[in-house]
């Protein structure tokens, strides 16, 4: 049935190419306008997007003897309000300045007191480009949004982050030997008092890399990085310190790694130190593999196959564990098709596995299997107008238990002004 509903919705978005452009004939005689004050560049856009989705809290369904399950499966109409500007500023060919906000207006068909929410995000990037290959890099990125931050929540919360960064870089063009080193600070506040409570923290990170030329194109490096985690809440009764310090070391390669291939390869290692251990008799320490892989194939000017890997420690909100292993796999398929149109398609599947049993749950180790696929297909009305529809299938299943299983069907439609 999914496979029904995806098809028809594309068959539907696809006219033959000359009615299409006929029917938009009154947009196309407008300019996309150029807005400049002196040097400094402006791109304001705005997207409209009306949304179905088949289970808005990704709860079970409710059981056939009568019980309600994660609150209770609903479904809902969204309509969502995007709004942003995008400013770009560059001065003696050396230093440019990007500054952006956006805000989205969400409105709910269902339970719209508990559900609708305004969305803000704000960013602030500075990069110097300097003689011998030096760069500098500084910025920060501040959101505040109701979201599902990572995939053991389901819920959407109320919260705030804000992460800044720095970086210097040594790549001289003809030269073989590279480096740098970079840091960020990032602050995580839930409003809710229950998430609050285990969730609120900042991170913090330093670190440098060398690297060696092996084409010219192409960079060999090695990492490192000592990380501190630091909990800003007094812990919960029942749960376990989860403050903790890390060295993490990296080796990759990034570049150009074959015809038509781009990327960063990088495998890692990770010794994180708690406190105090989760678990009576369990160490403090933990070894942990890394992986942080993106590789991007551009077999023709018009399509781009891009596979990302990525294994990594997550927080989380169960009191038995400091954190969940999250392994992933996304496949991103692009292509531009003649007459303006382009559509991709997008397959990730997800493994999340926990150390320590559930609290509160059955006494076995939980893990997560998540799959999802996707599809979309756009029809550029001019350079700066365009519109498409998309759709994706999210589904969870839960080793230990099926209050964490879900399923969830998403049909959108969308329209954009993008200067």
């Amino acid at each position: 049935m999914r496979k029904l509903t995806l098809a028809a919705c594309l068959c539907l978005l696809v006219p033959k190419a000359h009615a299409a452009s006929k029917y938009f004939d009154w947009i196309t005689q407008y300019k996309q306008p150029n807005m400049h004050l002196g040097q400094l560049a402006l791109h304001p856009y705005y997207q409209l997007t009306e949304m179905y989705d088949s289970n808005i809290y990704l709860v079970p369904r409710d059981q056939p003897n009568g019980v309600t399950v994660g609150g209770g499966h609903r479904e809902s109409w969204v309509t969502k309000n995007d709004l942003g500007l995008e400013v770009e500023l560059p001065w003696r060919r050396l230093h440019k300045l990007n500054l952006g906000y956006d805000v989205v207006f969400e409105n709910y068909t269902t339970q719209p007191s508990i559900n609708d929410a305004i969305n803000q995000s704000a960013h602030a990037d500075y990069a110097y480009s300097g003689a011998y290959g030096l760069t500098f890099k500084a910025g920060d990125r501040f959101i505040n949004t109701n979201d599902q931050a990572f995939s053991e929540l389901i819920s959407r919360n109320k919260r705030w982050s804000n992460r800044g960064y720095t970086s210097l870089d040594y790549n001289p063009e003809g030269g073989r030997f590279a480096g740098g080193v970079d840091g960020f600070q990032q602050n995580d506040k839930y409003l809710n008092d229950v998430f609050a409570s285990v969730l609120n923290r900042y991170e913090q990170e330093v670190g440098f890399n060398v690297g060696y030329k092996v084409q010219p194109k192409t960079k060999a490096y090695a990492s490192y990085h000592r990380g501190v985690i630091h909990y800003s809440v007094p812990t919960p009764v029942g749960s376990f310190d989860k403050n903790s310090r890390s060295h993490s070391i990296g080796l990759g390669v990034t570049g150009s790694l074959a015809p038509k291939v781009e990327g960063t390869v990088e495998g890692g290692y990770m010794y994180r130190e708690y406190d105090i251990a989760a678990v009576n008799a369990t160490s403090r320490i933990k070894h942990l593999p890394t992986v942080a892989t993106s590789v991007t194939y551009a077999p023709d000017p018009y399509t781009t196959v891009k596979l990302d890997l990525a294994r990594y420690p997550e927080e989380t909100i169960d009191p038995a564990n400091q954190f969940y292993i999250a392994n992933d796999a996304v496949l991103d398929v692009r292509h531009r098709f003649p007459r303006k149109f382009k559509a991709g398609i997008k397959l990730a599947f997800s493994v999340d596995k926990y150390e320590n049993n559930q609290a509160g749950g059955p006494q076995a180790i939980r893990r997560d299997d998540l799959y999802q696929t996707g599809a979309w297909i756009e029809y550029d009305i001019q350079q700066w107008v365009y519109t498409g529809i998309a759709y994706l299938y999210r589904q969870r299943n839960s080793t230990n238990t099926g209050f964490f299983n879900f399923e969830d069907n998403q049909v959108a439609w969308n329209a954009t002004l993008k200067f």
